[in-house]
């Protein structure tokens, strides 16, 4: 994780992880300053940038890559290939395909490679008999709100506490929640498959088999659809099972699940070794506050507290 700030545009899009850029006309004296952080995951790369808004940028994506790219401030002043954009409105870039980016403001953005391989497997579950191409993507504003929300916090994360994205758990955490939200934003997808029984499934052995699988799981980072999956069963009856057994669904489980698993982590760390913001990443938590509001309503303390007075 590295956070650079830059002098000049052309070191800017130099700095770029995703695409060779050019700068091919600067628009007049840049007004603001040049920013970029950078997150390298397992099969992915995230970058968050502050730009100055003065340039005409051009150029193309790295080969075996598409990149998803959104604005994250001041939307208008920039647009790709001729199109302004707007906050719903994200953009998947292939490689060889024309790039062409003008920015007439400050702005902020956003952008994430995808592997090839990928994008393909996306394209086929959305129903989608061909190969992915270059494209704008344009979402209802309530998903793309909570995905704007999600991608800030990590990017604040990445900015502010990179080293509570060190450790080789998180990453991968970080990865695959990250490539979760990527396509159930943008292709509406669920995060798994299911492959649901054809015979009937009580819901007694509903229940043993999610919980076997949990517990073959550790302290990894699960999700409903992978319950849905373990079981064999589609989500839906997967939430009827627990709800019948705990009263409570799935979701509420899981994040229940991840507050003890915290709970747990915290209070056997050494406060001076490690953060509540490295724990809460470890179990693929960004929303930093509400993790600290939800975990002081069940123990009737801060994570903070536990941290401190950990053995």
């Amino acid at each position: 994780m590295t956070t650079r700030t830059f002098p000049s545009p052309e070191e800017h899009v130099a700095a770029n992880a995703h695409a060779d850029l050019r700068i091919a006309l600067l628009l007049r004296k840049p007004r603001a300053t040049y920013r970029i952080t950078s997150l390298v995951l397992p099969e992915l790369k995230a970058q968050w940038g502050q730009g100055a808004g003065c340039t005409l940028t051009e150029g193309t994506v790295s080969p075996g890559t598409g990149v998803i790219f959104l604005p994250t401030q001041n939307a208008q002043a920039m647009r790709v290939n001729g199109r302004r954009f707007d906050e719903q409105t994200f953009r998947l870039q292939m490689p060889g395909d024309e790039l062409s980016l003008l920015s007439t403001e400050p702005h902020g953005w956003f952008s994430m490679s995808v592997p090839d391989r990928v994008l393909a497997e996306w394209s086929a579950l959305g129903g989608m008999a061909k190969a992915p191409a270059s494209r704008f993507i344009r979402i209802p504003r309530e998903r793309a709100d909570v995905f704007q929300r999600a991608v800030a916090r990590l990017g604040s994360i990445a900015e502010q506490a990179p080293e509570a994205l060190e450790s080789s758990v998180t990453l991968k955490t970080t990865a695959r929640k990250l490539t979760e939200m990527v396509r159930g934003a943008i292709w509406g997808l669920p995060t798994a498959t299911t492959l649901p029984r054809r015979q009937s499934i009580s819901r007694g052995q509903i229940v043993r088999e999610v919980m076997n699988s949990i517990d073959s799981q550790g302290a990894e980072y699960v999700t409903v659809p992978d319950l849905a999956s373990a079981a064999g069963v589609s989500e839906r009856t997967l939430r009827a099972a627990f709800q019948d057994y705990f009263g409570m669904g799935p979701a509420r489980f899981l994040k229940l699940r991840t507050l003890n698993l915290a709970r747990n982590e915290l209070r056997n760390s050494d406060p001076a070794l490690t953060t509540v913001t490295a724990v809460a990443t470890r179990f693929g938590v960004w929303e930093l506050g509400r993790f600290a509001h939800d975990y002081q309503l069940l123990y009737g303390e801060l994570p903070s507290v536990t941290l401190r007075h950990a053995r």
